[in-house]
């Protein structure tokens, strides 16, 4: 009954009362700074970009503009860039924003932007950004231009303490599982960016330790209208609170118990080198532009701002899983994907199996993580548990990433990154019959089908198919990754079992059959790469092991645990 008791008393607490929000209002509006360093209302000092002319060609013909952005390093310049040209808006979702190098800087872009009369306006998930609510207050009181908003933060704070955090998974687990995951950045309704980047020094090859390779995509066009109208209705959810309204940030700025960074600042070298490259636009002109491809279609999809929380919302067509699931029925030969977690959806699953089914030699490529480069060795070992799944009965070629590919001075910029950095698969695309392309943040899991709210493109474009492929087909060399086929077969051992294994891997719990229908394979040196199904794939790839390069038992321990006895969990990995 005490429990009890306290739960209740933690929800009835969960928002600020009238009066204080009046009383907060009233210090930021002092707290706010209102001056502008531009006196010109129609140009706010902006940057003269490029990709200005590029714009006004759409406007013309009426057709959108999609330039790949697979580098971690650019991802970044062009953001600065855009924000440096920016004339109007700004308006950034994100899942995670971390107050390291990466996500200060931004800030400090987007506090210049908003001085010089930009309206600034963030939308952050609550779950895994910034950290501090001393720091979040001074973000929520630093410019009257500038705004951040928090989508369903857990027990309405910014930073949950250890004990808020439990008392939350006691008491609201269901709601506190539904996150936003978008990641979206428009810049006065003419460019617009969806991916899988956040904003942390590891997606942008700033983290000495671990990088990820992760990919966007920028439009330029008309289409980019949608996406503003989209970023309108999470503004204004009611899952969506401002931050200074929120209970730990509402009492740092009554009590002026905030951070107090110097946003004047000079950068530093590595930010210095990120800045002048974003100021070039003679290099931009160069390098840049001509990436742009003109595309047949561009649609630009976002999950509703309820999704998570309404059973009925999810059920709309115009959710990105619905339009997902149908580009991947219409398949006709080929379906080239890259996620990094490899744990389908049951809907998912059926749609792939229906697919083997109805077209039994299309060809199905994944691109995902090993245990060795995953960030998340839970969801690794759900994956685990399900490889005979994958392999045999949905006919995949299944490719995991290493955790050091041979191509990674190809793949990251070298600066911060060195020979004992980390790395990590972190895109979320998908390639139809060499023309339809998928990007976004939706990872292709029961989260993203249920859980999270999802954004993303999809074009229709064979020279854009033709790129993504071209960059995906690079991390499914044996150099960058391994090959993950069923083991030489035994007779009789292997049918019997293979039986075992499948009543095995079926129960939720208790999946301890030891023998693995699965391994991981290395190319033997001077030896061709050849799929499974080639008859001297068994004399060209020795294996390896189910977790090659992984150095730490107890990793491997718990995600053999994990994949025994925690299947039940995998709706919500």
């Amino acid at each position: 009954m005490p429990w009890v008791l306290l739960v209740l008393m933690l929800l009835s607490s969960c928002q600020i009362s009238r009066q204080t929000k009046q009383q907060v209002s009233q210090v930021i509006a002092v707290k706010k700074d209102s001056s502008l360093t531009c006196d010109d209302p129609v140009t706010r000092c902006a940057l003269s970009s490029p990709y200005e002319s590029v714009f006004l060609r759409s406007t013309i013909d009426g057709q959108n503009r999609a330039q790949l952005l697979d580098s971690g390093s650019d991802a970044l310049a062009l953001r600065l860039h855009l924000i440096r040209s920016a004339r109007v808006s700004i308006n950034i979702q994100s899942f995670i924003w971390v107050n390291d190098d990466a996500g200060h800087l931004m800030i400090q872009e987007l506090l210049t932007a908003a001085k010089r009369g930009v309206k600034v306006r963030v939308i952050i998930d609550q779950m895994f950004s910034m950290g501090s609510s001393r720091f979040v207050a001074e973000i929520s009181t630093l410019h009257e231009n500038l705004s951040f908003r928090m989508y369903n933060p857990v027990l309405g704070e910014a930073h949950t303490s250890p004990f808020d955090f439990f008392s939350a998974l006691a008491c609201c687990l269901a709601s506190m599982n539904k996150r936003m995951h978008n990641k979206v950045f428009v810049v006065d309704g003419q460019y617009g960016m969806v991916g899988g980047r956040n904003y942390q020094s590891r997606y942008y090859d700033w983290d000495e330790s671990f990088n990820y390779k992760d990919r966007d995509v920028l439009a330029v066009g008309p289409e980019v209208v949608d996406m503003v109208a989209s970023f309108e209705t999470f503004w204004n959810s009611k899952h969506v609170v401002p931050t200074e309204y929120l209970m730990d940030v509402s009492q740092r700025i009554l009590s002026d118990n905030i951070t107090h960074n110097d946003w004047t600042k000079a950068y530093d070298a590595k930010a210095t080198i990120k800045i002048n490259q974003a100021l070039d636009t003679e290099w931009i002109q160069a390098n840049w532009i001509p990436e742009l491809i003109t595309v047949t279609q561009l649609d630009f999809f976002s999950d509703s701002h309820d999704k998570p929380f309404n059973k009925a919302s999810r059920k709309r067509n115009a959710q990105l899983t619905e339009k997902i699931n149908r580009l991947i029925e219409s398949t006709e030969r080929k379906l080239l994907m890259q996620t990094p977690y490899l744990v389908f959806s049951k809907k998912a699953r059926k749609i792939l199996k229906k697919l083997r089914k109805e077209k039994p030699n299309y060809e199905l490529t994944v691109s995902t993580n090993s245990l060795a480069s995953t960030d998340a060795f839970y969801v690794y070992a759900i994956s685990f548990k399900k490889k005979r799944y994958y392999l045999k009965t949905l006919g995949m070629n299944i490719h995991e990433f290493r955790a050091k590919p041979a191509d990674w001075t190809q793949m990251f910029s070298l600066g911060q990154i060195n020979e004992r950095t980390r790395f990590g698969m972190h895109g979320k695309s998908f390639v139809v019959d060499d023309r339809y392309s998928m990007i976004g943040s939706h990872n292709f899991d029961p989260r993203s089908d249920y859980l999270n709210t999802e954004a993303g493109f999809i074009i229709d474009s064979h020279e854009f198919a033709e790129k993504l492929t071209k960059n995906i087909n690079q991390d499914l060399l044996n150099k960058n990754a391994w090959r993950v086929a069923a083991k030489e077969q035994i007779p009789f051992f292997s049918d019997v079992s293979g039986v075992l294994a499948t009543i095995s891997r079926k129960l939720p719990v208790l999946d301890i059959w030891p023998f693995r229908y699965a391994t991981s394979y290395e190319l033997k040196p001077g030896h061709e790469e050849v799929p499974p199904s080639h008859p001297d794939f068994y004399k060209n790839f020795e294996a390896v092991g189910n977790f090659p390069e992984v150095n730490l038992p107890l990793k491997q321990i718990q995600t053999i645990i994990i994949s025994a006895f925690a299947g039940f969990a995998e709706p919500v990995m």
